[in-house]
């Protein structure tokens, strides 16, 4: 894999002199391509500031970052360089009606599509990819007014998806929704971060979900705080604790027998993980 997004002494605050609200701290991070990086923290710790850096919805104050090879905080930046950047990371925000634009879903998938000036045959082809990667094909010409709150999310998933992105950023996007519609926007996320290597970035509060990743990065009060795979960030159960967050239900129930003598692996994270190392404690010779 090669490097997607690099920052250097990344720094961020909202307002301007003496009036300026710190946001992010000396972020320095890299992240490859194809990755599936889950990005934890409380509310107000700087998570969402860093998704919007990564597209210019907000400039950076301070420091360097690079996605693709392209530097975001370059003085020569451009329009031409902002309009590639977007068509190369692409988000999803945590409500779908802020992100819905149109009275017919394929018309609200083909939205970013006729703004790049995408000629209309290709244009068809690739609405028609994208609901279907989605799974809502057959919603097509219903009102998204009309559709439950997963479905909502999974078409403003699809308008992004038909931009064709190299990179996709989830900012709280499963926070609306109730578990099932969780669970389709998840399942819809990773097949496409599975069959097609994007690069998957998930901001959430979901213990569960952030688990889901490959790697887990915890930002508190706009700095770094940890950084690694889900078993070695939820090891950290009482560190965790201390800043506010927690570890997933099925890592706290290990943690539970570990503490009363059974012998199981620190950080277990994952439903089947989790049961398959209970089961083999529970099995095992003395």
């Amino acid at each position: 894999m090669s490097e997607f997004i690099r920052a250097e002494h990344l720094s961020f605050s909202y307002g301007k002199g003496e009036d300026a609200i710190p946001a992010l701290y000396d972020i320095s991070l890299s992240i490859e391509k194809g990755e599936y990086v889950a990005v934890l923290g409380h509310n107000g710790s700087g998570k969402s500031t860093l998704a919007k850096l990564l597209n210019m919805i907000l400039v950076a104050t301070g420091g360097k970052l690079w996605v693709d090879g392209k530097e975001l905080t370059d003085p020569d930046f451009s329009e031409e360089d902002l309009f590639a950047l977007r068509r190369k990371v692409g988000m999803v925000f945590q409500n779908p009606d802020n992100q819905l634009v149109a009275g017919v879903v394929e018309e609200d998938v083909a939205f970013g599509l006729e703004n790049m000036g995408v000629p209309y045959e290709e244009m068809h082809k690739r609405v028609k990819e994208a609901l279907r990667l989605v799974g809502m094909t057959e919603y097509a010409k219903h009102a998204p007014s009309r559709l439950s709150g997963g479905q909502k999310q999974r078409v403003a998933i699809a308008g992004v998806l038909a931009m064709m992105p190299a990179c996709m950023i989830l900012d709280e996007s499963t926070a609306m929704l109730d578990p099932q519609g969780r669970q389709e926007v998840l399942d819809t996320v990773e097949r496409l971060h599975r069959d097609n290597g994007i690069t998957l970035l998930h901001i959430t509060h979901y213990m569960d979900e952030a688990a889901r990743a490959k790697r887990v990065l915890v930002i508190h009060d706009g700095r770094i705080w940890a950084d690694g795979t889900p078993e070695e960030v939820f090891s950290r159960r009482d560190e965790l604790r201390e800043i506010g967050l927690d570890v997933p239900q099925e890592t706290e129930v290990v943690e539970i027998l570990r503490r009363a003598g059974l012998s199981l692996p620190l950080g277990c994270v994952g439903t089947d993980a989790c049961a398959d190392a209970i089961v083999r404690a529970l099995t095992e010779k003395p």
